[in-house]
């Protein structure tokens, strides 16, 4: 009896091997759920950017309805008086600001007087971090700083000759697109008799204030000139983690040229007036840059001219100048893309 005991004793506890082999089907367990966790996390900053591009486009609606037109890309002044220095300039995310609820922010901002956005004045106003602006899944940092040293010249007038240009601003992840051009424009227009308008839906305007006879730009920011149909023309698209240089995934650092020049010129705070100025060339499927350009136009680099760019699987979002929301797909033919783009090219675009 006592032997029996003690036998039953024994068998209460786990040996070695028993404990083993439920570590192991735990582990097994976690690596089979942690891919799904995953995806759900992802289907859920997917959504949020979703919502943040209808957000965006209902904003752009509204600015409609009040200013009989879309905010244009970005407007800048200068003076020729002063050597063609820019005195003023406003982003189309700082003209959106009153529309996005975010009157008191606009408030604060002087861009018309005061000097360019980034002027001191508009210092912390700038740098204010505003989440409808940023796509969740992107890993940046939600400011946006740069430096451009005194004495380099940018064209333009930019920056002013002599100072340093500073930079500190909430990043932006979505940005307008000004039209088709370069390599990109080519390969998509092979084979299709295309002589319609390579201009997307609005392009920047200059405005030489004290000669307006020199002002240039500003075109196509009224529905009525989106003759292609408002559900056939891209309004805004993911144009995630700049002013930081990526080819694929891979952050490239700033000795290579070009990203040395994105820090400067890739436009990733919602108040940098070259959020206004991107016209699609794209990149080769590397995302390195060809002659001009290249082939891809969907996450294969989000240099400034590259095109759309996301941290999202396959492909990127937009927002159409109706206000609907659509993923476009990397594998996207290049002439459904060009025509997305172009607002008044007379395309004939079928499913996307």
């Amino acid at each position: 009896m006592k032997v029996m005991n003690e036998q039953g004793r024994r068998r209460k506890g786990f040996t070695l091997i028993e404990l083993l082999v439920v570590i192991a089907i735990i582990a097994i367990l976690v690596a089979l759920l942690l891919p799904a966790v995953q995806q759900a996390r992802e289907a859920a900053r997917r959504s949020s950017c979703k919502n943040n591009l209808k957000q965006i486009g209902l904003a752009f609606h509204n600015y409609h309805d009040t200013h009989g037109r879309f905010p244009q890309p970005a407007m800048i002044g200068l003076t020729v008086s002063s050597g063609m220095v820019m005195t003023s300039g406003s982003s189309w995310e700082i003209q959106l600001l009153p529309f996005l609820e975010q009157a008191p922010l606009y408030d604060q901002l002087n861009v018309t007087t005061a000097g360019p956005y980034n002027a001191a004045v508009n210092g912390a106003a700038v740098a204010t971090i505003i989440n409808t602006f940023m796509c969740p899944s992107t890993p940046s940092d939600p400011i946006v700083q740069f430096s451009i040293p005194a004495g380099t010249n940018l064209g333009g007038g930019f920056p002013p000759t002599g100072e340093q240009w500073d930079m500190k601003g909430g990043r932006c992840d979505y940005g307008t697109l000004d039209g088709v051009r370069g390599d990109f424009s080519s390969i998509a227009r092979a084979g299709h008799n295309f002589t319609g308008n390579r201009t997307g839906w609005g392009t920047w305007s200059i405005r030489v204030l004290d000669v307006p006879a020199y002002s240039s730009g500003g075109s196509g920011s009224k529905l009525r000139d989106i003759v292609d149909g408002t559900s056939n023309t891209i309004l805004v698209a993911e144009q995630a983690s700049r002013n930081q240089l990526y080819r694929k995934r891979n952050l490239i650092p700033t000795s290579d040229p070009e990203a040395a020049a994105q820090q400067l010129t890739g436009s990733g705070a919602w108040a940098d007036l070259f959020q206004g100025d991107t016209w699609v060339n794209g990149r080769l499927y590397d995302g390195t840059p060809g002659a001009d350009g290249g082939p891809c136009a969907v996450n294969c680099s989000n240099a400034r001219t590259a095109g759309l760019y996301s941290w999202h699987t396959g492909g990127a979002q937009v927002a159409l100048c109706d206000g609907s929301v659509r993923f476009i797909s990397e594998n996207v033919a290049a002439w459904t893309l060009f025509s997305l783009i172009t607002r008044a090219g007379g395309e004939v675009l079928g499913e996307f």
